[in-house]
């Protein structure tokens, strides 16, 4: 069980790394540089 909620926790982590990663790629699309 233990387990379980560990890998479901890790997973939502690097989701959230990719999806901060994607909005801020967003947020500087149209910066020069």
């Amino acid at each position: 069980m233990i387990n379980s909620l560990w890998i479901s926790k890790t997973g939502m982590e690097a989701q959230q790394t990719q999806l901060d990663v994607i909005s801020h790629n967003l947020a500087n699309v149209s910066t020069t540089g």
